[in-house]
């Protein structure tokens, strides 16, 4: 028997699966108004493929980074092996494979009933002996629901790629503040050891001045002053290995990596404009963006829920093959196969089950319309509250920097050359040289402070908006 017309029908019915839907939803359709994060480089996880070795232990990346290295290797290296931001990357590629999923027909339904007995099989005294039925057939969803399916699918894609943009973000942000604590830290060691060198030509001035009618209790203020910085230096040790440690994290690192900071950081500039803050988070924030990508992909979903009204039609081919062979009557049997074509449809009956449905998607979508609401004032909250913290420091800053540090130094400089005069006491120097030291210490805090107030405001717009004023000059 020819079997040509079935396997015919067999491919046009896969055909008829892959022709249906729209191709161009099949490779995941991207909105560009969903804005990555600023900080991308090139050959971040959303551009490229990752390779096997930057799954590995052996993070050859990090390893890289050798010596003082500016926040930007940092950034370029977290964006490239931060985990979390990988994690995102592959939740990105898993959505995209759903959507050609979502656009595909159902697969065919093949069935065949055999009568391998003559005696007890269908017998037609014209036709003849009929060993099997032969039936293929194919389920079709109403017009526009498998291209409903897609766009959801692909809303979903895009909801992931705003996750994406903040994961990559809050890497940022994090390498940021972990990178200025170091900074900060490493100077608080340096401003230390270099008042230890001070401190301990006190110590030398006070023993000179036992010859000639100094106490010994200077010189005892002195070592004690020495060894509370010592005190001190320990603490500004721990706190480098923290800082570390917490970068290391964010560019998957060993924790006892020895990452380094450029020796000066420059001054940064707070931005002014606080609407035009807002304006810009509105409109690239990730959180906000996604929030939008999920009220578009809602929308569809209530399209979606209203096509269930209608039904699902059925096409399928029966054939029933016919013998003279073992027919009852083989003298008048022709033994001709019949071919039948058949329709058919579910009936949508159950209205109170798909009007519910339909409110169930339109309750989702005003929850979703609620919750970007939500992500606009809290980014705005948390704009103004960061904004009014950075200008407060930089302020702080600023007169620590430009007026109380200067006389300080200079109410040093007078009390060291009257104390080598026998004019004050030790107690007067002590007291002069700890002032400078707390202020310079409060200059270091106070930079790391505005840093780390900055990135967290750029983390907030989700773009990168404080740029260096001037680079400050050597304390």
């Amino acid at each position: 028997m020819d079997r040509r017309p079935i396997l015919l029908l067999v491919l046009a019915f896969e055909l008829a699966g892959c022709a249906q839907p729209d191709r161009r939803l099949s490779a995941g359709k991207v909105d560009h108004s969903v804005v990555p994060a600023v900080h991308q480089v090139e050959e971040t996880p959303a551009q490229r493929p990752l390779e096997a070795e930057t799954l590995s232990p052996a993070r050859m990346s990090a390893d890289l980074l050798v010596g003082p290295q500016p926040v930007e290797a940092y950034i370029a290296v977290a964006l490239r092996e931060n985990r979390t931001v990988q994690a995102a990357y592959h939740n990105v590629q898993s959505l995209k494979h759903r959507v050609p999923q979502a656009v595909a027909l159902e697969d065919p339904y093949l069935s065949n009933t055999i009568f391998p007995i003559p005696s007890v099989a269908p017998q037609y005294s014209l036709m003849g002996y009929n060993p099997y039925n032969f039936s293929l057939a194919q389920q079709f969803p109403w017009f526009g629901t498998l291209r409903l399916r897609g766009e959801t699918a692909a809303r979903d894609v895009q909801v992931a790629l705003a996750e994406l943009a903040a994961a990559q973000l809050d890497a940022v942000a994090a390498v940021k503040r972990a990178y200025y604590s170091l900074h900060a830290s490493v100077k608080t060691r340096e401003i230390l050891r270099e008042n230890r060198t001070i401190l301990e030509d006190f110590r030398e001035v006070a023993r000179e001045r036992l010859r000639s009618g100094g106490t010994q209790q200077d010189v005892l203020r002195a070592e004690v002053l020495l060894n509370e910085l010592d005190r001190e230096l320990a603490t500004a040790e721990q706190g480098i290995a923290q800082a570390r440690a917490a970068l290391a994290r964010q560019i998957h690192a060993r924790a006892d990596s020895d990452l380094a900071t450029v020796p000066e950081l420059p001054r940064l500039s707070v931005p002014r404009e606080l609407e035009r803050l807002e304006e810009i988070a509105a409109s690239v924030r990730p959180e906000i963006q996604g929030r939008l990508a999920a009220v578009a992909r809602d929308e569809k979903a209530v399209e979606l829920a209203q096509k269930r009204y209608y039904p699902n039609v059925t096409l399928g081919l029966a054939f029933m093959d016919m013998t003279k062979s073992n027919a009852a009557t083989p003298a008048t049997a022709a033994g001709a196969p019949n071919v039948g074509l058949f329709v058919g449809l579910n009936l949508p009956i159950h209205h109170k089950k798909y009007d519910a449905g339909v409110l169930e998607a339109r309750e989702r979508a005003l929850a979703d319309a609620k919750l970007y609401e939500a992500q606009r004032d809290l980014a705005s909250s948390e704009i103004q509250d960061l904004l009014a913290q950075a200008r407060a420091e930089e302020r702080t800053l600023d007169l620590l920097r430009d007026a109380i540090l200067p006389r300080t130094k200079r109410t040093l400089e007078l009390a060291r050359g009257d104390y080598a005069k026998g004019n004050v006491d030790y107690a007067t120097v002590q007291s002069a040289l700890r002032e400078v030291l707390q202020i310079q210490l409060q200059i270091t805090q106070s930079e790391a402070e505005l840093a780390r107030d900055l990135a967290a405001l750029e983390r907030a717009v989700g773009a990168e908006i404080a740029g260096p004023a001037e680079t400050p000059p050597q304390r």
